[in-house]
């Protein structure tokens, strides 16, 4: 099957060279973060055990969502070209964001992407749309990120455990806002619903072991990955 015109383009060897920069820029970025999280952890006496501990639980609990991201790069990559989809889930990784941004822009000049009738033109304006509406993000962490600091002593103090609530329902606040509207349907339960469903009781099941005092340890840095994979195998499997 002969490559889409536009598909030449987005994945010419030029669009390679002008990407790899912007990916290589957030390695960089990963390297100097956990070169200063190292640090930090020196210095309040965390042990070798401990950062080890910490990058095993956060290795393992990456893997269920980076899953989700390979399977949508399949689509954004067929449809985008392989330079942009790269260099894009580097810096966001919302396969959603990025594959209904371009189909918009798309729309909006009478193309479809991944089509015949995608033109080069319409690319571009994909990319720009991809590029520009995730701004308000970045700007966002950029002017209020050092900020936080201050507002987190004004609103807890030196109270660890005012600290520890607000952390907790924030993390709650965060997963319940992206798991009701999939777990409750005017139109009826679906597979998002079955996926959110399976995926808590088999994460309350293994909260609850956890709690034991002769629990195993993996179950604690396991747990949210065999959630995600029993949630997404109950989808299937109900479904």
């Amino acid at each position: 099957m002969e490559e889409l015109k536009y598909l030449q383009i987005a994945n010419h060897p030029v669009m390679w060279l002008v990407c790899i920069p912007g990916i290589l820029l957030v390695l960089f970025q990963a390297f100097l973060f956990t070169k200063k999280a190292i640090a930090t952890g020196r210095q309040i006496g965390l042990t070798d055990d401990q950062f080890k501990s910490a990058a095993r639980s956060s290795a393992i609990g990456s893997i269920g969502p980076s899953l989700a991201i390979v399977a949508g790069m399949i689509a954004l990559l067929s449809s985008m070209g392989g330079p942009v989809a790269w260099m894009r889930l580097s810096y966001i990784g919302s396969v959603t964001y990025e594959l209904t941004s371009a189909s918009n822009a798309a729309a909006a000049v009478g193309s479809t992407i991944g089509t015949n009738n995608m033109t080069q033109e319409a690319f571009a304006c994909g990319v720009w749309v991809m590029v520009i509406c995730c701004l308000g993000w970045i700007i966002t962490s950029t002017l209020f990120a050092d900020k936080m600091e201050v507002l987190k002593d004004r609103v807890a103090g030196d109270s660890k455990v005012k600290l520890a609530v607000i952390a907790t329902a924030g993390g709650m606040g965060s997963f319940g806002y992206q798991s009701f509207n999939r777990a409750i349907s005017l139109t009826g339960i679906d597979r998002n619903g079955i996926a959110v469903i399976g995926g808590f009781v088999v994460m309350l099941v293994l909260a609850l072991i956890g709690k034991k005092s002769n629990a195993p340890k993996w179950i604690k840095s396991l747990g949210m990955t065999i959630a995600m994979f029993a949630g997404m195998l109950a989808a299937v499997l109900i479904l």
